[in-house]
Order: structure tokens, then sequence, then C-alpha cells
């Protein structure tokens, strides 16, 4: 509560996210692509997602902030599509109202779907994918009256021939009303190399020059390099309850990225449960002690949908290695604590209780921390979003909280309330 001598809070959403449209996107394609590019259909049989040349069955999960339980297993079930859970998703004018029930006044919002863009095999058609998307992305702000601003998907990358492209799409969105940041996976997408690799250079460089941050957010799927699929994560059981073999799991899972399909989820619990953090702990690592922040100090870097109650330890770690193992990372001329505290910022749960210890520990601080409602998706709290992160501000001081709640958010992507 504030005081008398106190403005009341102010809220930024640093990570809500978009449902990507029925409909709307192909327009934003060249005319021989639109019929691949994501989009709902419907026919006698259903409702249907058409991305890529193939069909699948609508599942509206992402879109059930705020249902019933049962209304969610409706969902799951089928028995409600995607059209049917939360249309705000993809419409401003309906987004606004929700906000303002949680007195939000500003959101930057990130894809759903296209999260998952980066593991197409089919390069070209992610490239046109990735800017259709940003285009229709930078329109669709336009109709959320100042409050709503975007991050730009960017295109696959398998091989070192790829990494050019997802530099210049970094400069294009720099140039699109609206858009203050770029999505990126956490993964080493570049044959099993680390974020320090040279091979990934062209990336940090766009970022810096455009001043455009990169945010790193995890997708709990098996198709890329990363945790997921190194652990074998989204592994199939056979109906008498035992795994399939590593070899049954290596061509299912192939096959499916050969088809441009979903790879299998069997379990969403383990799969972000233990991939979410993961990656994000070991893109952290590559970016503050592997030297990335180093080369590129104007370069700002988000670490996005992992919780934050484990960076403190985890940066003391690196900082401890740093001291004990210096010959390991002679590039290193700060410690990784001070790149963090310097290039990079965190993203919080409003229901987290590690939140208040970590802004006021002097290797992090309330100025490297932003808070995302995750909204709509089935994990986010609405309504009651802002009043959860009350809660997990209480002890903290005034300007604490200002930082978390949206000073933070402003200097991060250059928004102003």
């Amino acid at each position: 509560m504030a005081t008398a001598t106190e403005a009341p809070l102010r809220y930024i959403d640093s990570d809500g996210h978009i449902l990507e449209p029925p409909t709307g996107m192909q327009e934003f394609a060249p005319a021989k692509y639109r019929d691949r590019i994501w989009h709902i259909e419907t026919d006698d049989e259903g409702e249907w997602v058409v991305f890529n040349g193939n069909r699948h069955r609508s599942t509206g999960l992402a879109g059930t902030a705020g249902f019933a339980d049962e209304d969610v297993e409706r969902v799951r079930s089928g028995q409600l599509t995607y059209t049917q859970t939360r249309p705000s998703g993809w419409t401003a004018s309906l987004r606004l109202k929700d906000m303002d029930m949680d007195g939000i006044e500003l959101s930057v919002l990130y894809p759903t779907m296209l999260l998952g863009l980066q593991s197409l095999t089919d390069v070209e058609f992610g490239r046109v994918q990735a800017r259709a998307y940003n285009e229709w992305c930078s329109a669709h702000l336009r109709e959320g009256q100042g409050r709503l601003f975007g991050s730009g998907a960017l295109p696959p990358m398998h091989h070192p021939s790829d990494v050019q492209a997802v530099a210049d799409e970094i400069r294009y969105v720099a140039t699109l009303p609206g858009m203050v940041s770029v999505v990126m996976r956490p993964n080493p997408a570049i044959e099993w190399r680390p974020f320090n690799d040279p091979v990934y250079d062209p990336i940090w460089a766009a970022a810096q020059d455009t001043g455009l941050p990169i945010g790193f957010h995890p997708f709990l799927a098996a198709d890329l390099p990363g945790a997921c699929d190194g652990l074998k994560l989204a592994r199939m059981r056979n109906p008498d309850g035992s795994y399939v073999s590593l070899e049954e799991y290596e061509e299912m899972r192939n096959a499916r990225l050969r088809q441009e399909s979903q790879v299998a989820l069997p379990n969403i619990y383990f799969t972000q449960a233990i991939a979410n953090p993961v990656d994000v702990m070991s893109a952290l690592c590559f970016i503050t002690s592997g030297g990335v922040a180093e080369r590129f100090p104007g370069a700002k870097f988000i670490f996005l949908e992992a919780n934050g109650g484990w960076l403190v330890p985890w940066l003391e770690r690196l900082d401890h290695h740093m001291r004990k193992f210096p010959w390991d990372v002679p590039w290193l001329k700060m410690l990784p604590s001070e790149y963090f505290k310097r290039q990079c910022w965190i993203s919080f749960d409003p229901d987290e209780t590690m939140l208040a210890f970590t802004a006021q520990s002097p290797l992090c601080g309330a100025d490297r921390i932003i808070w995302a409602s995750d909204y709509p998706h089935p994990d986010a709290k609405f309504p009651g979003v802002t009043q959860e992160l009350a809660k997990a501000l209480e002890g903290l001081s005034y300007d604490q909280k200002v930082a978390i709640t949206s000073k933070s958010a402003m200097e991060l992507y250059g928004i102003s309330l």
C-alpha cells in the first residue's frame, strides 16, 4: 500500500502472450505461401490448425487463463476448440479490457505456438512465417491504443549458413512500430554449439546495433538441442507403462520433425518443469561466463518463463568458479554476476516466494527484475495477478516495488507510461 506521499504502483506486464490469430496472418505473406502460414480452418469434421501443409486438430489449452478446471478439461478433450477459448489472445480491444481488470497499463506480448518456429527444418518457409508474424503483430499492436508492444519471432537456424538471416530479421523487426524485443529459444540450435561460439556473433551484433533485447523464452518440446531432447523428456510410454526404446523414440522424434509436426509432449509437467530452467540457466551461463556480454557490451538479454528463484545461487556459483578456474574463462574481465547486472534481466512469476530475496541481493537487485503474467496461458493467474504480485513484494521498499512493477520494464524495452 502506497503512503500519502507515494504514488500508487503502476504495472507493466513484461511477458504476456499472443494467441496466433485464426485468420489474418496470411495476408502478410507472399501469395504462394499463404496456404501454409499458421491459421485455423473449420469444416464438417471440426476445427483444424493448418501450418506448413499439415493439418492438426486445434487445441485451445494455451488460451484457458481463468477457466474453471472442468472447462480446461473440456478444452483438453476437444469439446471446446481454439476459437472457443480466449479471443482476447488475438483481439486487442478484448485484451485491453482484461488488462483493465488487473490494473495493467502496458503489456509486452510474445508468441505462443510460434515460440516453436525456430525448430522448423524448412528454413525458407520459416523465414516467411517469421516475417508474416512480425508484420501482423506490428499491425495488431496499432489497435492497442498505445498500451501493447510486441516481441518479434526469429526464423529457424540449424546450420551456420542460417545465422545471417536471423540477424537480418532482428534488424527488420527494429523498424516495425511497436516491436520492442525479439524472442529466441535458449537452445544451442547450431549443431549443439553453445551461445559463446562465434557462429552466433551476427545475432548478438544485430541486438547490440538495434538496441532490441533478446528474450530467451523456452518452448517445451524436444525439437531442438537442449534439455528436453538431451534428457529424453518427451520419451513416450508403452501401454504397459514401460518406456519405448531409445531407438523407437529417436525414430518417432525424427519423423515428426521431418513432417514439421509438433514433437510429442506426453507429460508437460516434466518437459516444462525440467527443460525450461535448465535451458535458461545454460543460456545465462554462456552469455555471462562465455564472453558474449564481454564482446557485445551493448546487447540486452532477458531470461523468461523459467522462474527466478535460482538466479542468486546460480550467479554465486558462476562467480565462484571464475575465481577458482580463471584459466577456463580467460576472456572475462568482470565477474559473471557483474555482466548480469550490466546487461541482463530476469522475469519472475507473481507468486514466487524468492522474488523479494532476489530483489535485495547485490547479485541482482530490483532493477534487474521484471514480472510476467503469462496471460492467457493456463498457468496464468486471471484475474488477480497484480494482487498476487503485491503480496510477493511485501517487505521491499517503495522504490524497489516501483522498479519491479514498471520501471525495470521501461528501461529494458524503452517504453514509457
